[in-house]
């Protein structure tokens, strides 16, 4: 488009030509200029002559000296092929050489290499076959031992069987007697059980008969005494519940609808497989949601798609209505926008206006301040690690503001961002494009320098820390409304800073920058986007009908010698300037809640509250007889609930004698039993037959475990000797036929060498042929700018169209040539520029009008990624086309100077951060959020200012001639 621009320019100072000459020869037969137009059609300048023969000169020399270039480097790649072929053949060769011969080797030892292994395979089989015979013996000698152990078990339980058969009427005679000592021990027990029972049950129903008569007398006095007080209350009651006249102002509280962020997001499929890509050191590509310590932060990523268009599960709590139902906080989340129900002020197609800006400038200070203070309050570990050298671990930081001072600052940034037409990829600093005079850091500084020298004096002996960084988003919307930019610049913001706390090891430059404790205030601007950036690639921009915005967020701030209390002291003072965004966050406030208040008369009914204190005396007079009544009650339970607990106990301890008596008798029976038992010698065969298999069965588990170990013995030692064998067997082969690939390795590496060397001397070939070309072209353009000089002083009043040289009325100032552009030697044909072919042609801002065969196109750039932290420069590849498309990786470094470097990808939405140099020893963060793909455009055109004037100046010389030209239409 720029190139269009240009040409569409050159038409319309061709056309002015042509209607000057025409008005020129239209007065020729009464002022004779005819004749001074034949004679300057002879004249031709030796100036152009001398040009266009130098010109010529470099064009043929140039030409000459790239085809010898590329005939010498054709024939080194060519000689370099040549070269590697015939190594790599011959290579070839020496290896299946070897091969063969390896191949011939093993044939030849094919016998004694088989004889080798049968050998090898009959040792193993004889020296397993003993282990296993070893293993066999030790198994059989177990179960020998077993079926002995078995065998004298079966005879010692047969003989205590035979002992038992003798002695069972005994057994039989002492257990019967056992059995009615039992039965008469029990039915005594029963029989005192059942007296001290009811004894109790006759002592229980005389007390309970005693206590009713007691409750019933007590309960008639009560009930009396507690009727009369209640009559009491009731007519004070009735006396304070009559209603009254006051005077009265109401409260009315109004709380306003507040969107709230949604942290649930669901996104398309597609969303998902692209990935997070912000800009945090240690990812090169996507970052996983896995890496983020919360994972709520990893959704408000989605915030960098414009209006969050890619969320399917839009909530209606997340969307509001008007500026007045945005958050003031920053909780983590995003917005939703409807575009239906959108209530607020619309944004022309000119842009925000003044009033707008300072209501965005607002609220991104709200929100800057909400991020800050919910980061230290809820996810302090991220705070403590961004301040760690910097005095402030677990100490909160001061709210950020945004005063007349820190307006003019960011008003300041983007007048220089637009006077250099620095696009919203691209940071406020020198590497962008702009003078370092323009840069934020220059006009912070020139802000801030009386302030600095201030506190360095005041604290002398102490080090003065400048804290600096500036933060880039941007700022869009699809429908033109005030609401649709605020939540899209909240989402943005979103993404850029809780979406770049992946977690304490790995956060992001831009919430770096705004977590940094130093800052006080910060400059918000917002540069208006041109066309021609919003076209670019990796712009960001996706709707280009309304205006959009890079929006800059400049931090500045001092940090005294790391010491939080005096930096906080500093900070708090009133040095910063006046907030010019307190009405517009009050007038947002006071929509979300106020309070209105209702004067006026009304009958009241006394309150609850009121009759309570109207009547507390009677109250309190009803509580006592009550309060009285019931510790009467009480008293006559007590002393019941003490008697019955007292013949509660009693009956207890009967009841455990009756039970100590009938122990005592059980007891003296088994002992009886136990001795006559004893006497008579029995045995429990049960028992001892169970003693007997415990004893056979420990003998079985041991002899099972000694076995595994057994087994596992073996199997170790035969698996050894196979490991040993082998290892002869491989000797011995090896020792038979040696291994080649040590010598196939040694042959592949030197073929590569070969290759190396010839890549090396093509490549020194091509730089010395591109010194030589480059130094060429300097000195013919070195002669072709003296000649433009000499050319522009001798007519600096004359201008050349068509046939005719035509000499202005005034005489046109000619600028200061000091700085001619550097002319390239490509061609090309241009049927506009063919008309003024071989002539050359003034203009206000002097310089050659080459021929139309000519084509000015200047020599491929050099791009470059500068590293502002470290203060060095990387060049990339060069390339001789004249538009050079390339990604950058820009270098992010964290306050304590390490180095990451990220990869920027022009599909994300556009945003960056940067952070200048800390004075002293702190040294600065650079934060970049992506760096898109960058033209260079290398072309030379024509001023268009300058072929305007050319225009200007034929028309006025038409109107001493009596021509008229305009481009309205004529009313007859």
């Amino acid at each position: 488009m720029r190139n269009s621009n240009t040409n569409n320019w050159r038409s319309t100072a061709l056309v002015a030509g042509a209607i000057l000459t025409a008005g020129v020869v239209t007065t020729t037969s009464t002022t004779d200029v005819h004749a001074d137009n034949s004679q300057n059609n002879a004249q031709v300048s030796n100036d152009q002559v001398t040009y266009d023969q130098v010109r010529a000169t470099a064009d043929q020399q140039l030409a000459q000296l790239q085809s010898a270039n590329d005939s010498k480097e054709a024939q080194q790649a060519t000689a370099n092929e040549q070269s590697n072929a015939a190594d790599l053949a011959q290579t070839n060769a020496q290896i299946d050489q070897l091969k063969a011969s390896h191949a011939a080797l093993e044939q030849e030892q094919a016998g004694a290499i088989a004889q080798a292994q049968a050998s090898t395979a009959a040792s193993i089989e004889a020296q397993t076959s003993a282990a296993n015979a070893e293993y066999q013996q030790q198994i059989n000698t177990q179960q020998q031992n077993e079926a002995t152990q078995r065998a004298a078990n079966d005879q010692q339980y047969a003989q205590a069987v035979n002992q038992a058969a003798e002695n069972q009427q005994a057994v039989a005679d002492i257990n019967a007697q056992y059995q009615k000592a039992l039965s008469d021990a029990a039915n005594t027990q029963t029989s005192q059980a059942q007296a001290a029972a009811n004894n109790y049950n006759s002592a229980v129903a005389k007390e309970n008969d005693t206590y009713q008569g007691k409750l019933s007398a007590q309960q008639a006095t009560n009930a009396e005494n507690i009727k009369n007080a209640e009559a009491s209350l009731a007519s004070a009651t009735a006396n304070a519940n009559k209603p009254y006249e006051v005077a009265t102002t109401n409260d009315v509280a109004v709380t306003g609808r507040v969107a709230k962020p949604q942290t649930d997001v669901k996104v398309p499929a597609y969303v998902t497989k692209y990935g997070i890509h912000l800009e945090v050191r240690g990812y090169n590509g996507a970052i996983p949601v896995s890496d983020y310590t919360y994972p709520e932060f990893a959704n408000t990523y989605y915030g960098e798609y414009p209006d969050s268009a890619v969320i399917t599960n839009k909530d209606a709590e997340s969307t509001p209505h008007d500026i007045s139902e945005l958050p003031l906080d920053f909780q983590p989340g995003l917005l939703s926008y409807d575009a239906k129900n959108d209530h607020s002020e619309k944004v022309s197609a000119d842009g925000l206006t003044a009033d707008q800006v300072q209501v965005l400038r607002a609220l991104a200070l709200s929100w800057e301040n909400g991020f800050r203070n919910n980061v230290f309050q809820n996810y302090r570990e991220f705070y403590n690690v961004v301040n760690k050298n910097d005095g402030f671990v677990n100490v909160a930081p001061v709210d950020l503001v945004s005063t007349d001072f820190t307006d003019n600052i960011a008003n300041q940034v983007v007048a220089n961002r637009t006077k250099y037409n620095i696009d919203n990829n691209s940071h406020t600093v020198i590497s962008s494009g702009m003078p370092a005079e323009a840069t934020y850091t220059s006009v912070i500084n020139d802000a801030t320098k009386n302030l600095k020298k201030n506190l360095t004096s005041e604290f002398n002996g102490k080090t003065v820390y400048t804290d600096v960084n500036e933060n880039l988003t941007t700022m869009q919307a699809g429908t033109p409304t005030l609401l649709n930019y605020a939540i899209n610049l909240y989402n943005s913001m979103q993404g850029m800073y809780y979406g770049e706390l992946v977690n304490p090891t790995h956060i992001g430059g831009h919430a770096v920058n705004l977590l940094c404790a130093g800052v006080r205030t910060v400059g918000i601007g917002f540069q208006k986007l041109t066309d021609e950036m919003t076209a670019k690639n990796g712009s960001g921009v996706s709707d280009r009908k309304n205006p959009s915005y890079a929006v800059t967020f400049d931090h500045v701030g001092f940090n005294i010698d790391y010491d939080a209390n005096l930096t906080k002291e500093v900070q708090n003072r009133n040095v910063w300037g006046t907030s010019t965004v307190d009405a517009q966050l009050n007038t947002i406030k006071t929509a979300q809640y106020h309070v209105n208040k209702v004067p006026g008369t009304k009958t009241v009914t006394p309150t609850a509250t009121d009759v309570q204190k109207a009547t507390a005396s009677e109250q309190q007079k009803l509580a006592d007889v009550k309060a009285q009544a019931q510790q009467s009650l009480d008293a006559l339970a007590s002393a019941h609930q003490a008697s019955l607990n007292k013949l509660a106990q009693q009956y207890n301890d009967a009841k455990a004698q009756v039970k100590a008596n009938y122990d005592v008798a059980v007891t003296k029976a088994a002992s009886v039993r136990d001795a006559a038992l004893k006497a008579t010698g029995v045995v429990n065969l049960q028992a001892y037959k169970a003693q007997l298999d415990s004893a056979y069965q420990n003998l079985v588990k041991a002899d099972q475990v000694a076995a595994q170990k057994l087994a596992a013995d073996r199997d170790a030692k035969i698996a050894n000797i196979k490991k040993v064998e082998n290892v002869k067997l491989d000797a011995k082969i090896n020792e038979l036929v040696p291994s080649v690939d040590p010598q196939i390795k040694q042959l592949q590496d030197q073929h590569q060498a070969v290759i190396a060397h010839g890549d090396a001397v093509l490549a020194e070939l091509k730089a010395e042929n591109k010194a030589a070309y480059n130094k060429l072209a300097e000195q013919f353009n070195v002669q072709l700018a003296a000649i433009q000089r000499r050319e522009n002083a001798k007519r600096a009043n004359e201008v050349r169209l068509a046939n005719n040289t035509v000499v202005l009325p005034s005489a046109v100032k000619v600028a200061n040539d000091g700085n001619i552009d550097t002319v390239a030697f490509p061609t090309a044909s241009n049927p506009l520029q063919a008309e003024t072919t071989g002539r050359v042609q003034t203009v206000s801002a002097p310089s050659i009008v080459k021929t139309a065969t000519q084509t000015p196109i200047a020599v491929a750039p050099v791009v470059t990624t500068v590293n502002h932290a470290a203060e060095n420069t990387v060049k990339s590849n060069e390339s001789s086309a004249p538009v050079v498309t390339q990604t950058t990786a820009v270098a992010a470094t964290t306050n304590n100077g390490t180095q990451t470097s990220v990869a920027s990808t022009a599909d994300n939405k556009a945003t960056k951060a940067d952070n200048s140099e800390k004075s002293v020893v702190k040294a600065g963060t650079v934060a970049k959020k992506q760096t898109p793909a960058k033209k260079s455009e290398s072309s030379q055109k024509v001023d268009q200012s300058s072929m305007s004037i050319v225009a200007l100046a034929a028309t006025a010389l038409l109107g001493t001639l009596g021509i008229t030209y305009s481009s309205k239409k004529r009313h007859n």
